[in-house]
């Protein structure tokens, strides 16, 4: 590939960093190893349940759930 194809795939990947900081960091950060630990975490995001992620939980009853709920804490 040519510099002049592999430029826009490379500014998107930039510009979608720099829009969505919050939720990588976040999702980075709400991974526990305990299903209660996920769910204490939930409540304080407002959201219910927990997300089996491998051997590690997350937050929310689904991704979309948590990803809503991470975009509107600040």
């Amino acid at each position: 590939m040519t510099f002049s194809r592999l430029f826009p795939i490379a500014a998107l990947a930039m510009l979608s960093q720099l829009l969505m900081p919050t939720l990588v960091h976040s999702q980075a950060n709400d991974m526990f190893p305990t299903k209660s630990a996920a769910e204490k975490r939930a409540k304080e995001l407002k959201c219910t349940g927990s997300l089996a992620m491998g051997s590690e939980w997350m937050p929310c009853a689904s991704f979309e759930t948590y990803q809503k709920a991470v975009s509107k804490e600040k």
